[in-house]
């Protein structure tokens, strides 16, 4: 009877919290692809305007293999891959014996303690939105989110403003929390490269969609109240399709692991003596441009990239620039859905993080973030912690630290956490009264 009581008062004072203004509303916006290197290189009419009124890291740096999926369930739940599982667009799971896509649930949930955000933002009572954000179209936890958009190829970053300003305004189930994901400049990249005028045209439109954004905002009111985060995932580098592709069947005779990572080739499963294999291996990487790793190599343990069934025995990175024979299927795709103006030049991703062409962005914006500042490095992990710090969610375990993401914050942490903090101090109160009249 007691515990009933004291969920009743806990629930009435995080209600009368609310009630007094205390929920923050936090959009995430990914720009999939979107290179760091980028922003020297164009004119930007919003983003200057973004990164001058907020924050940034001087480096913003991603997980290995740098590939979309792995990296936005990195954000999402602020644990490595390895950790968390997706360690791949496609993943063998040698557990369940099958390759898992994103049209597999599976994909997300081999860790069964893994809670992203808007899983743990619902079950603390708030609203939690996602638009094509990959990994929230099925439940954690036996939680579905308040809203959710699906992926659409075609869709144009003002669409996705606008679904995401009708969330943070509804009438009865306001969002606090909304994920948006765009699929460009990443799109254009791969076919055509990052340095073609097709490429160009489409920042040009994503720049166009994040001044969009804040126009809404403005519009709606919500311009002094909304915190943004404006991120990527990954860079994209240039690859050609006469001198970068490696024929991995002049070495090995073997394909890799059916994988859209062509900068990254799995062995796994497929051979009985793995040493023999790796010699191979390293033996054809003195003729041709890629690298090849055991798990315990130490590159894949400062990866966070080797405790994890779902990560194989042998892999191969390609040097920035070139692909395995895996990516001809792609080329062949983009011919055959008749993009125009494709040249013998492409792009694509998933090389060592280190590589500046790989570098992501990253930009807060809004009242709890200071103006024009500049923080020290921090990982793509470190932004679970913050959205945690900034919606005043109880985190759950993972791999992030708020030691330099916190320098953007406007206030001090203490500060941010105080109504939690007095929430639990009321209810140790109300408690210990409670406990000296039963006695």
């Amino acid at each position: 009877m007691n515990t009933l009581v004291l969920a009743y008062l806990v629930m009435q004072f995080v209600t009368h919290w609310k009630c007094l203004g205390g929920v923050p509303q936090l959009v995430v916006v990914s720009l999939d692809g979107f290179p760091k290197e980028q922003l020297s290189r164009h004119p930007w009419e919003h983003l200057t305007w973004v990164y001058a009124h907020g924050s940034h890291p001087r480096r913003f740096i991603n997980q290995f293999p740098t590939k979309s999926f792995p990296n936005h369930f990195s954000i999402a739940t602020g644990l490595y891959q390895e950790s968390h599982g997706v360690v791949g667009n496609t993943v063998f799971d040698p557990n369940l014996k099958r390759i898992l896509t994103i049209k597999d649930h599976e994909l997300f949930t081999q860790n069964p303690g893994v809670m992203p955000l808007w899983t743990l933002n619902e079950q603390l009572g708030g609203h939690s939105g996602c638009i094509m954000w990959p990994g929230c179209d099925g439940p954690f936890n036996g939680r579905n989110v308040t809203y959710w958009e699906p992926y659409r190829g075609n869709a144009t970053l003002t669409e996705l403003v606008d679904l995401a300003v009708k969330w943070l305004t509804d009438s009865m189930t306001p969002a606090n929390l909304v994920f948006v994901y765009h699929n460009q400049p990443d799109l254009a990249g791969h076919v055509y490269g990052p340095d073609s005028s097709y490429y160009s045209d489409e920042l040009k439109k994503v720049d166009a969609g994040i001044g969009y954004l804040f126009q809404m905002l403005q519009l709606r009111g919500l311009r002094q109240s909304v915190d943004v985060v404006i991120l990527s995932d990954h860079g994209t580098a240039s690859v050609s399709a006469q001198t970068g592709i490696i024929d991995l069947n002049t070495v090995l005779n073997r394909n890799c692991i059916p994988s859209p990572a062509p900068p990254r080739c799995l062995i796994s499963g497929l051979f009985k003596k793995d040493l023999y294999v790796y010699a191979k291996l390293q033996n054809g990487s003195r003729a041709n441009h890629y690298r090849v790793f055991l798990k315990e190599n130490p590159h894949m343990q400062a990866w966070h990239y080797k405790d994890n069934p779902r990560i194989s025995s042998i892999t191969l990175v390609a040097e920035i620039g070139y692909v395995f024979q895996d990516f001809r299927k792609y080329i062949k795709g983009y011919q055959e859905e008749g993009y125009p103006g494709l040249t013998e030049t492409f792009g694509d991703h998933g090389y060592e993080v280190d590589n500046p062409s790989m570098e992501p962005i990253f930009v807060a914006v809004g009242p709890s973030f200071r103006k024009k500042f500049i923080a020290e490095d921090f990982s793509n992990v470190d932004v679970y912690p913050l959205v945690c710090v900034l919606l005043g969610l109880p985190p759950g375990p993972n791999n992030g630290s708020l030691d330099a993401i916190n320098t953007m914050l406007a206030r001090s942490i203490p500060l941010q956490l105080m109504p939690p903090i007095l929430v639990a101090l009321g209810t140790l109160v109300l408690w210990m009264l409670l406990s000296t009249q039963v006695t």
